[in-house]
């Protein structure tokens, strides 16, 4: 009984539940005396929990500037359903920083408390095993070195600390002083932290210990920031004596450590990527649903009503949301990205030869044979949903002419009509509903509308889909294109659809923006690439109308349908090139800043 009590508060602690609602964001030491919280093992779990919360993993409530800002609205991936919001203005820089000083959240303040867990552990009073402590300094390396590449990621060099200074909470944590480390200093210190981790940190986790780190999970964060280590070296250009970039010659070490990483996963055989379902999209739906499967190295998990998200309310289709919704709209470029399951590129057939528009009977005809994963990705027009049907239409065209409205309610042939013009979860240029035609399903919930702060999809802060791609770029930058192709064959085939003859960096590319859709990989892989500039330069997205043809059946149910391309309304996209870096907070002392800020 005592074992389950303990897991059960570490499991609170660790999904964010506090004892009470005010002290969410204190430090334990606030609440406790520091003989307390290191005298006993609940106290150090208690500790450990704080500083798992501490990391920002970038899950299903990680937004950028504006309010349901999800990072794919700021991609090629998705555009914003709302008329409000940065999401729809200049990009001007800090979209994606994190905060530096703030006495609770501040990201030095959190670097502290895990340099303060590091040192105390070893003689802390309480009663533990070697092992014990072992494992629980190994877990603060790890959580030290996912802070570390959180900063990294974003502004390149930043001050390295590493021990505990003398620090008040609600003191300027910038005026202890230390000067911005290089960008490559700081990938190595994370790469060392890894390696020490990994040796004290277990390859299993009891049932008690489920969602803690684990060899892995400290592998697969190596992988990740080497891989990004790597792509700095080849992509950046080294800046300010290399407070930011890394030299060039040092490209191949850090795509040979992000493979050797990926690969000490592979081989352990301990994962495997998820196939419970021979339905292809039903099989990649559930993976995201299901807490602990076999693809799952590192997953964060919800206790509603406590501790939830609010992914489900931000993103629910127009008639399907309790209150807000339609956020997320995936643009035509993105459903276009999947492939038809024969290997072939995914354009949408609109028009025939002639340039005529093509009728479909039903209009889920237009997307058959589509990579699965599409379906699993993204709501597509009538498609079935909660029990009921995503109907989406833009109007009615009727002896050649096309009727719509801005509104849901309009009906035709008559306004009063039971029919409607539009459907009833758009699309619409104006208003909440869908400006592209499309909403997001990834991650959502398929049977019951969820309120704000009550989704409890878990998020896979590493999977293995993730290695098998980390493996394959680092790969064929090392010119092993058959080893490259033989891991975007294992995800391809449990995707459905055909496999690749001939590797190529664009193809891995390629593979990665959609295996890994919404997952907010896809804003840092345009920076780590150097390509957001080019990809998001101006850039109109598209959407796609489909057009009930009247008179085409008896029963306004079968209508068949046309479909036309339109631009998505106020939604193009600029990245200018200083946003590669964000600009470095200021305060004292002045840092050297970023270049272009």
């Amino acid at each position: 009984m005592k074992k389950v009590l303990l897991y059960s508060l570490f499991f609170a602690l660790l999904t964010g539940i506090p004892s009470c609602k005010k002290d969410l964001n204190r430090e334990p030491r606030n609440l406790v005396s520091e003989n307390v919280a290191y005298g006993s093992l609940t106290g150090i779990e208690a500790l450990t929990a704080t500083l798992y919360n501490d990391m920002q993993v970038e899950d299903l409530d990680y937004i950028v500037d504006s309010e349901a800002g999800f990072t794919s609205t700021t991609t090629d991936e998705a555009v914003r359903s709302y008329s409000w919001g940065a999401q729809n203005d200049l990009v001007i820089g800090n979209w994606y920083g994190l905060n530096w000083t703030d006495p609770n959240t501040g990201a030095y303040v959190k670097i502290r408390r895990v340099n303060d867990f590091i040192e105390k552990v070893p003689t802390a009073p309480a009663a533990l095993s070697d092992g014990v402590r072992k494992r629980l300094i190994a877990e603060g390396r790890f959580i030290r070195a996912f802070d570390y590449f959180s900063l990294v990621k974003r502004y390149g060099g930043v001050p390295l600390v590493t021990k505990v200074q003398q620090f008040t909470p609600g003191d300027d944590a910038t005026k202890l002083g230390l000067a911005r480390a290089k960008e490559q200093e700081i990938y190595d210190f994370i790469a060392r932290e890894l390696d020490e981790a990994i040796t004290d940190l277990p390859e299993k986790n009891s049932a008690a210990n489920a969602y803690r780190i684990t060899k892995y999970a400290a592998l697969a964060l190596k992988c990740r920031a080497m891989l990004y280590a790597a792509s700095s070296a080849k992509y950046a250009t080294l800046q300010i004596n290399g407070l930011v970039g890394i030299p060039a010659n040092l490209a191949n070490s850090y795509w040979q450590k992000a493979m050797s990483a990926a690969k000490s996963i592979i081989d352990s055989h301990e994962f495997s990527l998820y196939n419970a379902d021979s339905d292809k999209a039903a099989n990649f739906q559930k993976m995201f649903l299901t807490a602990g499967n076999s693809e799952a190295i590192f997953t964060k998990t919800y206790l509603a009503p406590d501790k939830g998200h609010s992914f489900d309310f931000y993103n629910a289709p127009q008639s399907f949301k309790v209150d807000y919704g339609c956020v997320t709209n995936p643009t035509l470029e993105m459903i276009e990205e999947f492939e038809y399951i024969d290997g072939s590129p995914g354009t949408l057939k609109i028009k025939d030869a002639s340039g005529n528009a093509i009728v479909y009977n039903r209009p889920g005809d237009l997307f058959k044979n589509k990579d699965p994963r599409m379906f699993a990705t993204i709501i597509t027009p009538f498609d079935a949903w909660q029990g009921g049907i995503v109907e989406i239409r833009r109007g009615v065209i009727d002896g050649g002419v096309k009727y719509t409205s801005e509104q849901l309610t309009e009906g035709y042939p008559t306004k009063e009509a039971s029919f409607k013009k539009v459907g009833k979860d758009g699309p619409l240029t104006t208003s909440d509903p869908t400006k592209t035609g499309f909403y997001i399903k990834k991650f959502m919930n398929p049977a019951n509308r969820v309120d704000y702060g009550l989704s409890t999809t878990p998020w896979m802060v590493f999977r293995y889909a993730e290695v098998l791609l980390n493996y394959a770029e680092s790969a064929f930058e090392l010119n092993l294109q058959n080893e490259a192709k033989a891991a975007i064959n294992l995800i391809r085939d449990r995707a459905g659809i055909a496999q690749v003859d001939v590797i190529s960096l664009d193809k891995i590319r390629h593979e990665r923006k959609v295996e890994l859709a919404f997952e907010n990989h896809r804003i840092w892989d345009l920076r780590r690439w150097r390509i957001a500039a080019m990809v998001l330069n101006n850039t109109q997205f598209h959407a796609l109308y489909p057009w009930a043809m009247w008179g085409t059946a008896a029963n306004t149910n079968d209508l068949k349908y046309t479909f036309e391309i339109a631009a998505a309304p106020k939604n193009t996209r600029t990245f200018p090139e200083k946003l590669y870096y964000e600009p470095v907070p200021q305060g004292n002392p002045t840092y050297i800043q970023n270049p272009l800020y």
